[in-house]
């Protein structure tokens, strides 16, 4: 069979065969947990939610089953195995933050809907001191892409903003080369960028909805934001060292983008949203006008009011319609995030966290930062050959219930490890992003792996000092 050892692997998990041999895997493993003597302190119950738990790992973790159909497994297993009713399985998966992202969603498909991300793009290029040097156009696209990450999902970013980074890549060099490298640091920026918000990435919104302490979206901007800041010029000086040739073109005049109707009713939209985020409980000399609401609550009133403001003054047409909204929205995010959060309901209410705690917690026994920098690693590393959001849904329960045994805040071993799950750049299947990038843009592999791997160790190392240096300060 020809192809390296990753393409075949990825080729083998698409057959019906693997994909049988997977399920009856997972099975089993569940019946082994069923059957093994019982664990001291453990209760059946809890029992029986580890083996749904393995059950589960074994299919996201393998890719056996699409993720939002593994996601199902706790709606049958949970009421089946009695360990929680169907209503108890069915109610996580309405979480307030499954509402949250599904605003962001809406939101975000306005942004494309009425070109605003080519707006922005022809805004931060458009300074000719840019346009004159070819690395600093370099960053203004990687800027425009984390940006837009912070309110699109990584992978719809990507698949705007690669016809544009082809462009400038084009005209800066003739090189192949470039080409690939642009396509390599775009797929960088849209994923660090994804951390910035809550509704940026899926891990954000999995730790918001595990976290023992309520997580804001301007809480967790406070931390998001300045990993950004931090990681984005990192990565734009790693890819510019050790992927790009030398540029020596000089970008082009950029072509106008024309008014489209209702991107001012858009962006004020947006820009009310964001405001409303960020003064919900107060911010400064702003009072708090609606601590008690929920950040769902903007997120689904903004999205509501995108189907209800016209696209021009006396026109019938709304800025969105459903018809094309719906076909828009990653509706299986939502239904994975449910999953994680009815599993995690499961294993709370069963006993089986604080039986795992002990484990997790021998953490505690080293230095606090040597812990905090060995779960950035762990984390970054695993994703690699992961989904990010079932790695989160899956390591943040272990690590909350380890921190409390051990003493230690929470959030200080789940909030690194919620970043760290973004900061996957060494291999294809690690994230959308860096797919698109080797089958759209022609990274190879190799060369991924090796920029990407350069770029997990000093995010990892980013992600920890963000954490260890402002969390204390929040007072979250």
């Amino acid at each position: 069979m020809k192809g390296t050892l990753l393409e075949r692997w990825e080729a083998a998990r698409e057959t019906s065969l693997y994909r049988l041999w997977g399920v009856l895997f997972g099975l089993g493993c569940l019946l082994l947990v069923l059957h093994l003597p019982l664990p001291e302190g453990l209760t059946e119950v809890g029992r029986r939610t580890a083996g749904v738990a393995v059950l589960m790992a074994v299919w996201w973790l393998g890719g056996v089953l699409p993720m939002s159909v593994t996601a199902l497994v706790p709606l049958v297993a949970l009421p089946l195995m009695g360990v929680a009713t169907a209503k108890g399985a069915a109610e996580p998966y309405a979480h307030p933050l499954n509402f949250l992202m599904l605003g962001g969603f809406v939101m975000g498909h306005a942004i494309e809907e009425v070109g605003l991300h080519k707006k922005i793009v022809v805004g931060l290029l458009s300074p000719r001191f840019i346009r004159a040097r070819p690395r600093l156009v370099l960053l203004a696209m990687m800027c425009a892409a984390a940006l837009l990450s912070g309110m699109v999902s990584n992978t719809a970013t990507m698949v705007m903003m690669l016809p544009i980074a082809f462009t400038l890549a084009g005209t800066l060099s003739p090189d192949p080369s470039a080409r690939s490298g642009f396509a390599l640091a775009l797929a960088y920026a849209c994923s660090i960028g994804g951390v910035a918000t809550l509704i940026g990435t899926p891990p954000n919104a999995v730790l918001a909805g595990l976290s023992p302490r309520p997580i804001a979206f301007v809480d967790w901007m406070l931390i998001g934001v300045p990993f950004v800041l931090l990681a984005l010029p990192v990565a734009w000086l790693v890819v510019s060292r050790l992927a790009l040739p030398k540029l020596s073109g000089v970008a082009g005049e950029l072509p106008e983008v024309p008014d489209q109707p209702g991107r001012r009713a858009v962006l004020a939209v947006l820009g009310a949203a964001m405001l409303a985020f960020l003064t919900r409980r107060g911010l400064g000399p702003i009072p708090a006008w609606g601590p008690e609401l929920h950040d769902a609550w903007i997120a689904v009133a903004a999205a509501v009011a995108l189907f209800m403001i016209p696209a021009r003054v006396g026109d019938r047409q709304t800025l969105l319609t459903w018809h094309r909204t719906e076909r828009a929205i990653p509706w299986s995010v939502l239904l994975l995030l449910g999953g994680g959060f009815s599993l995690a309901a499961a294993i709370t209410s069963s006993g089986l966290t604080a039986w795992l705690a002990g484990f997790t917690a021998q953490l505690g026994l080293l230095p606090g930062w040597v812990a905090v920098i060995g779960i950035c690693l762990a984390i970054s590393f695993i994703t690699e050959l992961t989904s990010n959001t079932a790695t989160t849904q899956i390591a943040l329960p272990l690590l909350a219930a380890g921190a409390g045994v051990a003493g230690v805040d929470p959030l200080l071993w789940m909030v690194p490890a919620t970043i760290s799950a973004s900061c996957a750049f060494m291999m294809p299947v690690a994230t959308a992003p860096n797919a698109i990038a080797c089958e759209a843009g022609g990274v190879e592999a190799s060369k991924m792996a090796s920029v990407g791997v350069v770029l997990n160790l000093i995010c990892a190392l980013i992600a920890a000092a963000v954490v260890l240096l402002i969390l204390p300060l929040l007072g979250l």
